[in-house]
């Protein structure tokens, strides 16, 4: 066996080095993969936002090929999942449902003629990179008439219009399909416990008119022969009681649901793992989360990393961040979060020229080798390996990491060092023991073959 490390740290971007066995040893911090595994992970991905999409259509033909064909073919980071927006987001550049003519609930006015200026051909440009990826829709407000307030900014669902609401989904998904793009999942709205003091498309849902929805579009997609799965709630970690809640209570929603989505701005991955010890058959997706607009924007490869691998520790089924690609402002943006987003890519409108981010640098370091046939498992550090109390209160972090194993033999630990120091570490992989140095913060990944 053979094996060879690659990192990103401070002042190097996936250097290259081989690295050797070792005996074990005392003094290095011993990385322990877990015995349990699982598979069938979809994918790494973005949202294929509006702004995101406009951001694209602005660069040169043959750059903006090079730059998706890397994003998304197996020659590149090999992304196959994406999620998109029913209408526009915050991330547009400009506010509008499918049908905005007030109470037409016969939907004569629906049209999807806004998304085909630049939403769509981009759309097509990615599907022809990657004719397999499995696209995510969520929607970040109904047609204003349908909610309270009477505004795509803010106010509540009303249920009145739930059997008129999943006819404008299934028109969206006709019509996407017409163009060539399969919509393989949905969820009933991004981030139904928020309004963003209605200075964005938003909408808020009680959980049992998100039941009701979802139990009305499950119907309606069974009777018309789609194969479209329905995840439940797409908000943050910390309201993961509203979930268990709604699986609980609501009749019949843990047997349409097949998945459930996360967004990582508020508490923590693991409060999600509730989730998945009581229904172990219901799929985790993280669907959002992305760079900030700061200093960091380009080195903050450890908390992405760290980001993924614990994603990956609880036994998440797809990882998501947010826009492809947005402006050096952050930007078309409708919403308030001016000069903080930024997109995983940056592009200078001012000399067209493209940047990264640190979730980007992340992403290099898994997302080309994980696909539905591979194996992953949980490493964590031997218990042996804790707060040295005579160093109090100063503590190093947890290394984070996750291994691998793939059908053709290879095995790759993805391991993060969110440390400002170095740290001495070994792992056992294929009955062999390999010592690797981990940089200061570092995002690390080994191959063994």
């Amino acid at each position: 066996m053979q094996a060879k490390l690659i990192y990103t740290c401070n002042g190097h971007e996936r250097a290259t080095e081989r690295i050797f066995p070792t005996m074990p040893r005392q003094g290095a911090n011993l990385l322990e993969v877990s015995p349990e595994s699982y598979s069938g992970f979809y994918g790494f991905g973005l949202g294929i936002t509006p702004s995101s999409c406009y951001e694209l259509s602005l660069m040169e033909p043959t750059e903006r090929e090079k730059l998706l064909r890397h994003l998304y073919s197996k020659e590149g980071l090999g992304l196959s999942v994406g999620r998109l927006c029913i209408g526009s987001c915050d991330y547009s550049p400009e506010m509008y449902s499918y049908d905005d003519v007030d109470g037409d609930v016969a939907l004569e006015h629906f049209s999807i003629a806004r998304d085909e200026e630049y939403v769509i051909p981009m759309l097509k440009e990615i599907v022809r990179i990657n004719p397999d990826i499995y696209f995510l829709a969520s929607p970040w407000s109904p047609p204003f008439w349908m909610k309270t307030g009477r505004s795509m900014c803010g106010g509540y669902m009303r249920d009145q219009y739930l059997e008129c609401y999943s006819e404008y989904i299934l028109k969206f998904i006709r019509a996407y399909a017409a163009h060539g793009i399969k919509i393989s999942a949905l969820t009933a709205q991004n981030e139904l416990n928020c309004q963003k003091e209605a200075n964005m498309p938003t909408c808020i849902w009680h959980p049992e008119t998100e039941a009701k929805f979802l139990r009305i579009m499950h119907e309606k997609l069974k009777a018309n022969g789609l194969d479209v799965k329905l995840w439940l709630y797409d908000h943050n970690f910390d309201d993961t009681d509203r979930v268990l809640w709604s699986l609980d209570a609501c009749d019949g929603l843990r047997d349409i649901c097949s998945g459930v989505a996360f967004h990582y701005y508020c508490g923590t991955v693991e409060q999600t793992k509730l989730v998945k010890k009581k229904y172990p058959d219901i799929e985790l997706h993280f669907t959002e989360g992305g760079p900030r607009l700061s200093e960091s924007y380009a080195t903050d490869w450890c908390k992405w990393g760290l980001m993924i691998v614990k994603c990956l520790k609880v036994g998440y089924q797809s990882f998501m961040g947010f826009n492809v690609i947005l402006n050096e402002l952050g930007g078309p943006n409708i919403g308030p979060h001016i000069n903080i987003c930024a997109g995983f890519v940056t592009l200078d409108n001012r000399n067209f020229e493209l940047s990264y981010s640190g979730q980007y640098k992340a992403f290099a370091h898994i997302a080309p080798y994980v696909t539905p046939e591979s194996k992953i498992s949980a490493i964590t550090v031997a218990d042996n390996f804790d707060l040295q109390i005579s160093h109090y209160p100063e503590h190093f972090l947890k290394i984070e990491g996750a291994l691998i194993e793939n059908p053709d033999g290879k095995k790759i630990a993805v391991i993060v060092n969110p440390n400002s120091c170095g740290m001495q570490s070994q792992i056992e992989i294929g009955g062999q023991y390999w010592y690797v140095e981990l940089e200061a913060n570092s995002v690390n990944t080994v191959i063994v073959e």
